[in-house]
């Protein structure tokens, strides 16, 4: 009787550590930015088409691994010859209001940016920093933590905005350029947190394992 009860306490012990160490490895859910369909900005020139209308995004910080994950879907299907870029702006602690005096935008903050451009290129400081993946009207990518380098924030601590870009000069004969091409922001007006993704908790897989050994080493009472 006391070897059967050994046994069902071993077989829950067991599972209770591959439970939990599941728990532990499993990353944190990306928190996504809904976005209004077709709110574009009165002061926008270019084309009013989906590829320009930002409907939904993320940015995930994994510390495990050092790496930003940032994903976005539009409206419409992105092509690689699409006249579109989009821009993430990352406030790392030294962000600036750089859309406050032209649109108002005083809560979108950012230091330093991440160009993906439709053909996948992704571009920050001047330096091409990697190749995203577009299907469809999904944008997905990965890049280096030391491409955004802390500023007086930590990585899993940053905010960031997205905001497509027209790339064209003009459209329909109009000159387009500056805040003229930007044609949505998402979020609308502030920045939103980036998710960070939690490490594995050594520690509470450390604390189970102990339990499991004592428990698997104590002796029936006689």
């Amino acid at each position: 009787m006391k070897q059967s009860a050994l046994k069902k306490a071993y077989a829950a012990s067991s599972a209770l550590i591959l439970s939990v160490a599941g728990l532990a490895a499993a990353p944190a859910q990306a928190v996504t930015v809904g976005d209004p369909l077709g709110d574009f900005l009165s002061t926008y020139k270019g084309a009013q088409t989906g590829e320009f209308d930002v409907v939904a995004s993320w940015v995930n910080y994994d510390a495990s691994r050092d790496v930003f994950e940032l994903s976005a879907t539009m409206a419409g299907n992105i092509s690689p010859s699409s006249l579109a870029a989009y821009v993430w702006g990352f406030n790392r602690g030294q962000g600036t209001a750089a859309f406050g005096s032209s649109l108002g935008l005083t809560q979108v903050l950012f230091d330093r940016t991440v160009v993906v451009n439709a053909n996948g290129s992704i571009v920050s400081g001047g330096a091409n920093v990697g190749t995203a993946t577009i299907f469809g009207s999904t944008i997905s990518a990965t890049i280096a933590g030391s491409v955004l380098p802390e500023n007086g924030f930590s990585k899993a601590n940053y905010t960031w905005n997205l905001w497509p870009r027209f790339t064209g000069s003009s459209f329909n004969g109009v000159s387009v350029s500056g805040v003229a091409a930007i044609p949505d922001f998402a979020p609308n007006a502030v920045n939103a947190a980036v998710t960070a993704v939690p490490e594995p908790s050594s520690t509470a897989l450390m604390f189970l394992g102990l339990g499991a050994f004592a428990l698997l080493r104590r002796r029936p009472l006689r």
